[in-house]
């Protein structure tokens, strides 16, 4: 049996906000579980309140750059537009649970993954996301799939199939699923996520044994295993963080993989030889919330509608590759950055999006049924 052990070492620093989220559901599972007045959204600077706010907000921090674009585009432009200082708090998705049920909330708005949020909203933890006082953003402008009662998304990524452009030329590589687990037609050592990375790619497993996109979820765990095992033997390792699947493909210790499409567009920006098949892509939401009883509920609630509007939303993709969930922002940014977000209209029509509620209901299953078939020879 191959190696499901990383590649690489510890979680790096500059880790996408997928990996610091899904290492945040880990750590949770082990403790338990713009301008509204003119009607009319800014196309160019922000809109901004009247400089008669005082205070802070307590930002949950991801670090690496994912953090470098946030305090770029949104921390320290919504402090110019507001006088409300940002102050960035590292802190995992059991911490914050644990200060939640001890009576201490120190953290105003938590960015976090939608299914470590679900998570938090089953306990009770989330205060409303009050859409109806938006002076920034409009709702309305908001995809569907990321606007939640007490949550909602600030940006989409995916996790994308990778191709090695030096083995696959001209355009003959596997452009589906079904393609991916087809090692004859398409031979090469592959990567794929281990269930310690946040899930598991049962959902690609199951896109491979013909489930329809549209028809994945309740997701169907012993069959999406049994299609797993057909391509185990041609996975040369099973990733846990970000860092280890960029080394396996930069390396070319693998040819083919699923990877977070910010690790891959990192590589691509650099040289390396790889590039992205969108189809069948699995989209996912990093989401803003508001902690009940946050002692800055106010300016957390200003400063999430700061952050989702049009403006600012496309200056976070000019920073790092991921997609506005503000349908505006798109006009506003160039074909060739729209061409690496996953939001962009050509890459949201061909992918889906992961259920969150399903994968925060099930994870501890899925990691329990995981493990035992990883050790399988």
């Amino acid at each position: 049996m191959k190696s499901s052990k990383p590649h690489a070492g510890a979680q790096s620093a500059s880790d996408t906000p997928a990996q610091a989220a899904s290492t945040s559901r880990r750590r949770f599972l082990k403790t338990g579980a713009g301008m509204a007045a003119a009607g009319a959204i800014s196309f160019g600077a922000p809109a901004v309140f009247a400089k008669d706010n005082t205070g802070k907000v307590v930002v949950r921090g991801l670090g690496g750059a994912y953090q470098d674009a946030m305090a770029a585009a949104i921390h320290k432009p919504f402090t110019e537009a507001t006088g409300i200082e940002v102050v960035v708090q590292p802190a995992t998705a059991a911490q914050i649970r644990a200060m939640i049920e001890a009576g201490r909330v120190a953290l105003d708005v938590a960015d976090l993954t939608d299914i470590a949020q679900v998570a938090l909203d089953k306990i009770g933890a989330l205060a409303p996301i009050d859409y109806s006082k938006m002076t920034f953003t409009k709702p309305d402008d908001i995809q569907s799939v990321a606007k939640k009662p007490n949550f909602v998304g600030n940006l989409f990524f995916s996790t994308v199939m990778v191709y090695n452009t030096d083995v696959f030329k001209n355009g003959a590589h596997p452009k589906s699923w079904v393609e991916f687990w087809d090692a004859k037609k398409y031979p090469g050592a592959r990567t794929l996520a281990d269930q310690q990375s946040g899930s598991a790619e049962l959902e690609f497993a199951l896109l491979a044994d013909g489930v329809p996109k549209d028809k994945l979820y309740p997701l169907d765990v012993p069959r999406a295993l049994r299609a797993l095992s057909r391509i185990k033997p041609d996975v040369v390792n099973w990733w846990t963080t970000g860092a280890a699947s960029a080394q396996l493909m930069e390396r070319k210790d693998a040819v083919l993989g699923g990877l977070w499409n910010g690790r891959a567009q990192d590589l691509i920006d650099k040289g390396a030889p790889l590039a992205i098949e969108w189809n069948q892509a699995k989209r996912q939401t990093q989401c803003l919330s508001v902690i009940k009883n946050a002692p800055n509920a106010a300016n957390a609630q200003k400063f999430i509608d700061f952050a989702l509007q049009a403006s600012v939303q496309a200056e976070v993709a000019r920073h790092i590759a991921y997609g506005p969930t503000n349908r505006a922002a798109l006009a506003l940014l160039k074909p060739e950055q729209l061409a690496k977000l996953p939001s962009s209209k050509e890459h949201f029509d061909i992918s889906f999006q992961q259920d969150p509620q399903w994968w925060s209901d099930n994870l501890a299953s899925v990691g329990q049924q995981w493990q035992s078939w990883v050790l399988q020879k």
